[in-house]
């Protein structure tokens, strides 16, 4: 039969399964309604990818920096930042593309000259505009399609805007310290000078040719930006959306902003931060938000940064609506393993793309601590940045692991009329089976299985399987359950389920 396709839904958290209850007969008798037992969640850590990209020797002189990462008709489209010392700024937004991710072409654009020529793949610099992150805008007009974003502080004297050079940024600096060292309170000194944080925005029709936008998308005041700031647009709620860096207590943050216009967007509200379960050494620095392939949950990879050894490893966070956000567990989904060696600190960059059978997830690799300390700190060692993937299979983000026996439901789930799909791995001597129910009740009643769809009508599911069709005594078609709502009941032993799909 020809199935309509199914959407996966990852087990991100413990939403959607059902937490059981307690109830009592009419003789008093206590007793719990399908309560979860022996089951935990645990990320699963992302195995790391060859180098992709180094940067162009020499390597003491030259480094890369944040990219983005768009997949579009079959093409992996990457916009990269390479810092070099020959001539502006020396921060240089580039491009390049690839079939698989591995093998990347550097196209001629002849938009930029750079040595005396304009045969290069270099878009602009950074003195021009400074992508953070850029996104294609399903509603724009074609010639505003892409869209993109960069922080920029913008100086300002006795409230007048004032060049944006290096000796005026150095001037206003003394002027403010000084003051400072003079007793004067905070709104005086900004009134004298100061640097306020902006958000800028540019428009183009090919992702390559930016018209940079006259207004400030949004004003962030004295709140650094000094972070890969991350825009998208939202296609479910028809807003556009930032992801910033934010302050709390002196801790960095995660704030969001946006609107339902490119620009005049509100005020930042935060969204993520660290808590009680972290060390008290540790903050979050940078965000990586992006969509989850398929299901198109919201997802974070944000960099913890751990304050005393001035390293910095990537951890998963997860939204059902992009502003309540929570992480899985306080521990590295991405680790800082680099084959014979360690990193210092690694960043995530959207997005998470299709890398052939698997799911990648661009990383910016640094030998070097935040401190200036680390591996490898000579150059004739090897580069200290790099481009690697993190990979998982697809949905394997975070397990719903049983490591010895365990059971539970989940609540009910709008069946589409096709089969029931699992995306899971056993152990040696694991096992899995599921049985369909009728809808959890309150107040509290014993969950009825449906005839001949039970968990001891379950053909028993092993080994590794992405997408693995169940099936009760041979039949595993569900038409005539098709617009019910179901409730799924699992019995697994030292097992990992990642994703249903009913």
């Amino acid at each position: 039969m020809n199935e309509t396709p199914l959407v996966p839904q990852p087990l991100l958290d413990w939403f959607g399964i059902w937490p059981g209850q307690a109830g009592r007969d009419e003789k008093g008798h206590a007793w719990l309604q399908d309560p979860p037992r022996g089951i935990r969640l645990r990320v699963q850590p992302a195995r790391k990818s060859e180098v992709f990209m180094r940067p162009q020797p020499p390597w003491d002189k030259n480094r890369l920096s944040h990219m983005m990462m768009l997949s579009e008709e079959g093409r992996l489209r990457m916009w990269y930042e390479e810092t070099t010392s020959n001539e502006h700024s020396g921060h240089l937004i580039q491009y390049a593309e690839s079939s698989d991710g591995f093998d990347w072409d550097f196209p001629e654009l002849g938009l930029y000259q750079h040595q005396g020529s304009t045969a290069n793949n270099i878009i602009c610099d950074a003195e021009y505009f400074n992508i953070h992150s850029l996104f294609r805008d399903p509603t724009a007009a074609p010639q505003e399609r892409y869209k993109a974003i960069e922080a920029r502080g913008q100086l300002y004297r006795r409230g007048q805007s004032v060049p944006n050079d290096r000796q005026t940024k150095m001037e206003i600096r003394e002027v403010r310290k000084a003051m400072q060292l003079n007793g004067y309170a905070p709104e005086e000194i900004d009134a004298e000078a100061s640097i306020r944080h902006q958000l800028r925005g540019a428009v183009s029709a090919d992702g390559l040719r930016w018209k940079v936008l006259e207004k400030p998308l949004y004003d962030a005041g004295h709140t650094q930006l000094d972070t890969q700031n991350i825009a998208a647009y939202d296609e479910d709620t028809g807003e556009y959306m930032a992801f910033l860096r934010g302050n709390l207590e002196r801790r960095r943050s995660v704030r969001r902003t946006g609107g339902t216009q490119f620009g005049n967007w509100h005020p930042t509200r935060l969204v993520l931060t660290v808590g009680a379960h972290d060390a008290p050494d540790e903050d979050i620095y940078t965000s990586c938000y992006c969509r989850c392939p398929g299901s198109r949950r919201h997802l974070m990879f944000p960099t913890i940064y751990h304050r005393l050894s001035s390293t910095l490893d990537i951890q998963l966070a997860s939204s059902r609506d992009g502003w309540l956000w929570h992480r899985t567990r306080p521990e590295p989904i991405i680790t800082l393993d680099a084959d014979d060696a360690e990193y210092g600190a690694i960043y995530a960059s959207p997005n998470l793309v299709p890398l052939g059978d698997e799911w990648g997830l661009p990383l910016l690799c640094y030998y070097q601590r935040h401190d200036g300390g680390g591996a490898f700190l000579s150059s004739a060692e090897r580069p200290l940045s790099e481009y690697r993937w993190a990979l998982w299979k697809p949905d394997r983000l975070v397990a719903l692991e049983a490591p010895v026996e365990g059971q539970f439901s989940m609540v009910e789930r709008l069946c589409q009329g096709v089969v029931l799909r699992l995306n899971f791995k056993t152990e040696q001597g694991g096992w899995i089976k599921v049985g369909l129910a009728h809808r959890p009740t309150t107040p509290a009643s014993p969950l009825e299985e449906l005839e001949g769809f039970g968990l001891e009508d379950c053909e028993v599911l092993d080994g590794d399987h992405v997408s693995r069709v169940v099936t009760w005594k041979g039949r595993s078609d569900l038409a005539a359950l098709k617009g019910r709502d179901l409730s799924l009941r699992f019995h697994l032993a030292r097992a990992r389920l990642f994703s249903v799909a009913i």
